[in-house]
């Protein structure tokens, strides 16, 4: 029963070990690959995502040597970060999760103003915009290159701040709205933000739920003694139950 069990044990740290190398390897490749074909020019996130996958393929390979080797130190040491990561994650995707309008407003318009010009020209591109919210932030930081943009150009503007959005009310009794011009960017990037947010927090509260299992199967293989060994003792093997 006692050789049944740890190898259960062994085989299930085994198993989730890889498992985190493998969503590593595709947090390393994933990033490169899209800087590559220039989906994304930030440095900054791009090493920020290389790094975090390179740090979960040394942890998770940590976790599977301790695990293939049964190893007292090595455990130790995964169960301990492990349990860092878990609650540093959890806590993170309640915030993502529950985060409301607006103090998702006020991350974007810190974020906007703290972007370079050229980050921001980025932004209007990709989703067709002029400006942050074509009002008290852009007339701080006045938009730049909105004319080259799609929902300016039949407007032959030359002026950014004409780019901005018009919207007529048509006569009685349909009142149909025409739009013309550029919709803020804080219109279009909140709810892909939003979005985003509550995907980014779903799927951090689910590995930190592999997390706390990879603690407890960590602990009990820990404390398990290997049926293999004749010793007991701590250090060698595990602890007898």
């Amino acid at each position: 029963m006692g050789c049944c069990s740890y190898a259960k044990l062994k085989s299930s740290l085994v198993l989730l070990n890889i498992l985190y190398m493998l969503i590593a390897l595709i947090m390393i490749a994933v990033p490169a690959f899209a800087y590559s074909m220039n989906y994304f020019t930030s440095y900054s996130l791009i090493g920020s995502l290389i790094g975090a996958g390179v740090f979960l393929f040394l942890f998770s390979f940590l976790g599977l040597c301790g695990a293939l080797h049964h190893h007292q130190v090595m455990l130790f040491f995964y169960m301990v970060v492990l349990g860092l990561l878990c609650i540093v994650q959890f806590a993170s995707s309640i915030t993502l999760v529950a985060i409301n309008d607006e103090q998702q407003a006020q991350i974007l318009n810190k974020s906007w103003v703290s972007a370079t010009n050229h980050s921001r020209s980025e932004i209007q591109k990709a989703f067709d915009c002029c400006g942050f919210d074509q009002n008290v932030t852009d007339s701080i930081i006045p938009p730049q290159n909105c004319s080259e943009l799609e929902c300016c150009k039949n407007l032959y503007k030359t002026d950014e701040t004409q780019c901005y959005l018009n919207e007529t009310i048509g006569p009685e009794p349909d009142k149909n709205v025409t739009s013309t011009g550029c919709h803020p960017c804080s219109h279009k990037v909140s709810e892909q933000f939003s979005y985003a947010a509550k995907v980014s927090g779903a799927v951090g509260l689910f590995f930190s739920f592999t997390e706390l299992i990879g603690i407890i199967l960590a602990i009990q293989y820990r404390n398990t003694k290997d049926p293999s060994r004749a010793y007991s003792f701590p250090g060698h093997g595990g602890f007898s139950k």
